[in-house]
């Protein structure tokens, strides 16, 4: 990839690696006085915090990283950023559920199961589903492992039929996955937006059972719910767009044999736009994040008076 053009993502993923190295300072440095995080919040916003930091971490090595020089290591970096992709995507979900199972009260006997174990539903949801990507992950650094080794191989040679036997038997294990995971994924962002319109459903009606009391629509708990599920509506979008990038990429490569974005551009920048407008979120919709966000806007202000002074 051009370093030219990579210096356009630098200042981004610079600012965005600051600003979340800043929140899991929050993270592991609440103030006192404040409500602490509970499981499965810190985890679910630990992960995202991550993934954010993964991301830009990614560009920055692809931006050291040769496309033809390094085939296999930019191979590697490529698959570690969608990987971190897909965890960041899932992560957001889980917390877009949570917030539903602590917003709407459970009507129906398996959503009140779900509600009373939700920390062992996300987590187990959590590790499936890792284990999941990981698989496609292996599948497909070998192949592209065994792909390299063909190519730089012998024509005609034991070596060469044996390497090609395995990228046939490879290519469909490939296939097969790439079609769970697609389905998985598009699975996900409809339980995503299912439980954002539910929660806004919710909240609409709760809002106009108040109408005529202003203490109960002005209270913090309240606000506190329209904000987080404000939020969440935004993280849905950033979602579909990841989602459907995802998914193009992978279909093309895959069923086409054509690699749409030979030079991650078009990647980058969807990383870019969801870890940038993902980092915002957080920082908005978390009490423990824009408490202290806004206390450093403060001194920050204070600090440029007195030396303007």
């Amino acid at each position: 990839m051009a370093s030219l053009d990579f210096l356009l993502y630098i200042p981004v993923s610079t600012v965005t690696i600051l600003v979340n190295i800043f929140l899991i300072f929050c993270m592991c440095f609440q103030e006192q006085g404040t409500e602490h995080l509970k499981q499965p919040l810190n985890v679910l916003l630990g992960t995202l915090v991550g993934c954010n930091i993964t991301f830009h971490v990614c560009i920055f090595l692809f931006s050291i990283v040769n496309r033809y020089s390094g085939f296999l290591v930019y191979v590697v970096i490529e698959e570690i950023l969608f990987l971190t992709m897909k965890t960041s995507a899932t992560s957001s979900l889980w917390l877009n559920v949570f917030y539903y199972y602590q917003i709407v009260p459970a009507q129906y006997s398996v959503f009140i199961y779900l509600k009373r174990n939700i920390r062992l539903s996300i987590y187990s949801f959590m590790i499936a589903e890792k284990i999941f990507f990981l698989f496609g992950f292996s599948e497909n650094i070998a192949f592209c492992a065994f792909f390299d080794q063909l190519y730089n191989s012998e024509f005609f040679t034991t070596q060469w039929n044996e390497t090609s036997a395995k990228l046939d038997r490879l290519y469909d294990c490939i296939l097969v996955d790439t079609w769970l995971r697609c389905g998985y994924l598009l699975l996900c962002l409809c339980v995503m937006l299912t439980s954002s319109c539910a929660t806004i459903l919710y909240l609409r009606k709760h809002v106009k059972s108040i109408e005529g009391s202003s203490s109960s629509f002005s209270s913090p708990r309240l606000q506190r719910q329209m904000r987080v599920t404000l939020t969440g509506i935004i993280q849905t979008f950033l979602f579909f767009l990841c989602l459907v990038w995802m998914i193009v990429r992978e279909l093309f490569e895959l069923l086409g044999n054509q690699n749409i974005d030979f030079y991650s551009y078009i990647g980058c920048t969807v990383v870019c736009l969801y870890s940038f407008g993902t980092t915002i979120n957080l920082c908005v919709g978390q009490t423990i994040f824009r408490n202290r966000v806004f206390k450093v806007w403060q001194k920050c202000r204070q600090t440029v008076t007195l030396l303007s002074n």
